[in-house]
């Protein structure tokens, strides 16, 4: 029943506690926009192709076989075909469906003109196997309708049942059975919910339950049955748990499985004769414990393990599994029924070092309904009296931890509050309304509602919860659609939240595709990625339960991530890789225990072509300015005006990898991977990145936009050719340049000269200036006194000269 984070429900199982006169696809949309994903929705058996109605117009024995039939079945048309029939029920007059040549059965068995014992037969009269739509193979089916003769008949054979696959959240167990569905759909339709029949049984029978510890299980309740028949179950019930996707073994087990899918409460069938001195105890495994599981395998058990035991032994592993000494044979005559609640983080512990998941762990794991555990004993005790699979005593036992658990939580709602959240009117009266028809009683006191929440609803802990399931029921669909209507929510968005709104956007609109990879890498990245033993991006952190090895600790890198991608696409043939990511690194404190530095850091990569190719140009792959030219950008775009000092990356660290320094602070990291690392990661191109830390950036002009006015006057240019050693950088000579001219609007580097005639050492720069002033056109003299005022602070800080002709 339960798939992937869902549930599957009987349409015809529904009917049964609520009426449903809509089709399958408009019960499917009304869930889904009712807060009920329905995934997907499909008729329970095949569609029956080729099936038409016969009547039989005569029977007699086949010469040959004393088992068979010959019959002559009128299907429409000028000739009354001979059929071969092995039903002992054929008769003449019947209604029949028949198979006519050339029919495929749901089966895959193709239906042709054949002789048999020298008899022809000219088609198949079908049993309900043969159709698919029931487990009768004694006899055909003989239809209860009347049809011309040949008339198509696969609508009317057809079961009328759809099963419907709902996605269910984890805080909402109430939905994984056909009760909880159906409370949705009365709500919806604001139609009356009928609950299922129960066995009233009395408080107060004398067996010895023991609790270890209430945090462990917090209720315990137990029913007894007595001179048991273990047998098949009805045919309805067989046929109901088949539809939810559940097979068949016996009527005891049946109806524990029943219960399970009807109200959503495991419940599991001891032998109560294989129980030592009569008694229960929930604990937790001894050391030494072993229990031999309904699977036939033997477990060893710790302290970790929540155990249902007797007065000797562990009998079952509590929420997940029974043990195969107390199950429920052809020779048990008492039975214990077991209805319980158990601490859903032990049942979940349990479950995954054990490696077993069942129906039971799945719902236990979720939390259900403390106040259920009786109730689904009383309707247990009822069906098996109903089908006469034993006698249940008059009364049952039952331990509660703490009774307030049973209660009804008391929430008080503003009304106030729920028309500001939801943009509406709506009056109390409305509001309780609105609440009741998802079984949450409520009473109005003063301009307030107190709702009066049932067990059923653990999700429901605060006010704006109740205001979510009023919003629900009110229909999404519905708010702003009142007059005049109108809402005073007002949010802000934080300046972080548009700091990262803008740079996502600003890297999407020059090019970048923005790639989100998981929190999780696999504890071999860094040594793939060729960091050092000191470097903390080696000491990532553990997590406790991983999905996969692969995925077991925090990244402290959005790299290996990243390369992976980039992987993907290289094998692909994308002809150009460009893109980053924004998200958090998990960086140990130094020598501390405890949490993680979460640092938000912002990772580009560029990789084989920068251009396509094309006719006009020829195509190049990326390169480190392009890389530079593209984090300088968003540096300033951030509004970064400050200096920034380029530095070697530290001892071992590649030499292509520099340091981006503001204030002596680390705020990037960037240049091209090693090829060894680039080749781990299927890389034949060169792998230029830049990893800048977001958070270490200064605040100041990050939010506000400033615009200033065109500065009509032109702009005087002026080109200079200087020499410098060889570790003076260009960014260092442009830091300078800005911070000794006063009206310099732009500076560029358009050439660059190295070896030859100037020496070892030595490279040139050549480059333009542009100046401009808002007050009028420059002459030539303040600009010479601007080009002097830079030559002198070049020499001075960089031993930078003009260079001769």
């Amino acid at each position: 029943m339960v798939g992937g984070g869902g549930v599957k429900v009987s349409l015809e199982w529904l009917k049964r506690y609520v009426d449903i006169k809509e089709a399958p696809e408009v019960l499917a949309r009304d869930l889904t926009m009712f807060g009920l994903n329905v995934e997907e929705f499909h008729s329970l058996f095949p569609p029956l192709k080729g099936i038409v109605y016969g009547k039989v117009l005569d029977v007699r024995k086949h010469p040959k076989a004393d088992r068979l039939s010959l019959c002559r079945v009128d299907v429409g048309g000028e000739k009354i075909l001979d059929i071969i029939c092995g039903a002992q029920n054929v008769r003449e007059g019947l209604g029949v469906p028949v198979a006519l040549h050339g029919t495929v059965l749901p089966g895959g068995m193709k239906i042709k003109r054949t002789r048999i014992r020298g008899e022809v037969s000219e088609g198949m009269i079908c049993s309900e196997i043969e159709l698919g739509i029931g487990r009768d193979a004694e006899g055909i089916i003989e239809l209860d309708f009347e049809e011309k003769p040949g008339a198509g008949i696969e609508e009317r054979l057809g079961s009328s049942d759809y099963i419907f696959d709902i996605e269910v959240t984890p805080n909402r167990p109430d939905q994984l059975c056909h009760v909880g569905v159906a409370r949705e759909i009365a709500a919806l339709y604001r139609r009356p919910l009928r609950m299922p029949e129960c066995m009233t049984l009395e408080t107060g029978a004398e067996y010895r339950l023991v609790i270890e510890n209430g945090n462990d299980c917090p209720r315990y309740s137990a029913a007894f049955i007595d001179d048991v028949a273990t047998g098949p179950s009805p045919g309805w019930m067989q046929d109901l748990l088949l539809a939810a996707g559940m097979k068949p073994i016996n009527n005891i087990v049946d109806v524990t499985n029943f219960v399970l899918l009807e109200l959503g409460q495991p419940l599991h069938a001891f032998d109560r004769d294989r129980l030592a001195k009569d008694m229960i105890v929930v604990r937790r495994a001894k050391n030494g414990d072993a229990l031999v599981t309904l699977d036939d395998i033997e477990r060893e058990l710790d302290g970790r393990d929540l155990v249902i035991a007797d007065a000797d032994k562990p009998v079952g592993l509590a929420g997940v599994i029974g043990g195969r000494d107390s199950e429920v044979t052809d020779s048990t005559r008492r039975i214990l029924l077991e209805s319980a609640m158990f601490n859903p983080r032990l049942v979940r512990q349990t479950r995954q070092h054990m490696k077993i998941e069942t129906e039971a762990s799945y719902r236990f794991e979720r939390e259900g309904d403390i106040g259920i555990t009786v109730a689904a004993l009383e309707r247990a005790c009822l069906l098996i009296k109903e089908i006469g699979a034993g006698c249940p005593a008059l009364f049952h036992a039952d331990i509660l931890a703490d009774p307030a658990l049973v209660g009804k939580r008391k929430i008080t709602m503003r009304t106030r509050q729920v028309n500001r959240v939801m943009g509406t009117h709506l009056s109390a009266r409305e509001t309780v309304s609105l609440l009741e028809r998802l079984e949450i009683k409520s009473e109005i006191s003063g301009r307030d509602v107190i709702a009066s929440v049932p067990s059923f609803r653990r999700d429901i802990k605060a006010e704006i919860d109740l205001i979510e399931e009023a919003a629900r029921v009110y229909g999404y669909e519905n708010i702003g659609r009142e007059d005049q209507s109108g809402c005073n929510i007002f949010s802000h968005i934080s300046g972080d939240d548009k700091r990262i709104e803008t740079v996502c956007n600003y890297l999407v609109s020059r090019g970048f595709a923005e790639v989100i990879t998981s929190t999780f890498m696999d504890p071999g990245d860094p040594v793939r990625m060729g960091w050092l033993e000191r470097d903390p991006r080696c000491n990532a952190i553990r997590i406790e339960n991983p999905l996969t090895e692969a995925q077991s600790v925090l990244r402290t890198s959005l790299l290996p991530g990243m390369l992976n991608v980039a992987r993907r696409n290289s094998l692909s043939e994308r002809e150009g890789i460009k893109i980053f990511e924004m998200g958090k690194v998990f960086i140990p404190a130094a020598g501390e225990a405890g949490l993680p530095n979460e640092e938000m850091h912002i990772t580009a990569i560029f990789t084989r072509s920068v251009r396509p190719l094309n006719w006009f140009g020829k195509q190049r792959s990326f390169d480190y300015f392009d890389m530079k030219g593209e984090l300088e950008a968003l540096l300033g775009r951030l509004g970064i005006s400050q200096e920034i000092v380029l530095a070697g990356g530290g001892e071992g660290t590649h030499q292509f990898v520099c340091n981006w320094l503001l204030d002596s602070k680390l705020i990037a990291e960037a240049g091209v991977l090693p090829s060894s690392v680039a080749r781990i990661y299927d890389s034949e191109h060169q792998v230029f990145y830049f990893d800048l830390w977001i958070d270490d950036l200064p605040r100041a002009g990050r939010d506000r936009k400033r615009y200033r006015q065109i500065i009509p006057y032109p702009a005087v240019k002026r080109d200079l050719c200087v020499i410098a050693a060889d570790r003076v950088m260009f960014a260092d000579i442009r830091n300078v340049v800005k911070r000794e001219a006063k009206l310099l609007e732009k500076i560029w580097l358009f050439d660059y000269y190295r070896g030859g005639h100037l020496g070892e050492g030595k490279r040139s720069y050549t480059f333009r200036l542009s100046f401009r002033s808002s007050k009028g056109t420059l002459d030539d003299s303040t600009v010479d006194r601007e080009i002097g005022r830079i030559l002198t602070a070049l020499q001075r800080e960089l031993e930078v000269v003009l260079r001769e002709e």
